[in-house]
């Protein structure tokens, strides 16, 4: 069993995706105002790349809070192998059809991963396998699963929940979240979480 279900963090499916290509089948395409833009098979692309191991907190506006071990693309080596030019958004899509958007600016923190792998396995598909992102300084809904596209933009491109009324940053806001690692609840202030 995988960690997080060991856990059981909740399963989020708006786009009610039910497969993905098989692995030698997947593709991610990059795309907009860089140079490396083209469609490349998942190992091909994370070959390009050295894996790392961070440990953060990917928090839900649903109000609970998971901490693992995440690994994958480091977001800041992504950025300086697609070498992009001028952007204000990245967009991002999943293979079902969920989209978001998330302004450059907010890619200011270093845990921000091309996700991979959780606690030395690959990520279940309930959560987003087999690539996903993880933004831990934003609320989860910005957090892509079954990566698909990847577009360095300049024009804002509202997502899937955000065209459903939430908050087009995705800003983590302060309040009461679940700890899905040991089910106590405390107060977080707002940004990152980096409560223990």
């Amino acid at each position: 069993m995988g960690f997080l279900r060991s856990v059981n963090c909740p399963v989020f499916n708006i786009e009610n995706t039910k497969e993905v290509p098989e692995r030698e089948s997947y593709t991610l395409q990059i795309g907009g105002e860089t140079p490396k833009a083209g469609k490349y098979q998942l190992d091909d692309f994370l070959a390009c790349f050295k894996a790392v191991t961070l440990n953060s907190r990917l928090t839900s506006v649903s109000k609970w809070s998971v901490r693992a071990d995440w690994q994958g693309v480091r977001w800041a080596d992504f950025v300086e192998w697609a070498n992009p030019g001028e952007y204000k958004y990245v967009y991002t899509e999943s293979y079902g059809g969920y989209s978001t958007s998330i302004h450059a600016e907010d890619f200011n923190s270093p845990r921000i991963l091309i996700c991979t792998h959780v606690a030395g396995g690959e990520i279940e598909f309930e959560y987003g396998g087999p690539v996903r992102m993880i933004i831990p300084n934003l609320w989860g809904y910005k957090s892509c699963k079954w990566l698909k596209r990847i577009y360095f933009m300049n024009e804002y491109i509202q997502g899937t929940w955000e065209s459903n009324g939430y908050k087009d940053r995705g800003t983590i806001q302060p309040c009461m979240v679940e700890d899905v690692n040991t089910g106590r609840h405390f107060k977080i202030s707002g940004g990152e979480v980096f409560i223990d």
